[in-house]
């Protein structure tokens, strides 16, 4: 896939950006909780104590999307960390 991404983007003079997935399904995108539970993987619904919910991979790809943001506003190494408190 990664491959296929990188010939597509060559043709068209974009840039394929790679970024850690980490986290990326288990983290609200309106709140920023990062919580394992939050996803139920048998029923791919993602639901957060703050009251947001949609499906689990939308919520990976809305995080994915957030880190490709995070790159082009000049972060060097974007990627999201559990915060244990």
């Amino acid at each position: 896939m990664e491959q296929f991404l990188k010939y597509k983007a060559q043709e068209t003079g974009s840039e394929v950006l790679r970024v850690s997935a980490k986290y990326t399904s288990q983290r609200c995108p309106v709140c920023g909780r990062i919580h394992k539970q939050s996803r139920d993987h048998n029923r791919h619904l993602y639901s957060c104590p703050c009251g947001y919910k949609s499906n689990d991979d939308r919520v990976g790809a809305m995080n994915i999307q957030n880190l490709g943001k995070r790159w082009l506003s000049g972060e060097k190494n974007p990627r999201y960390k559990k915060d244990n408190n």
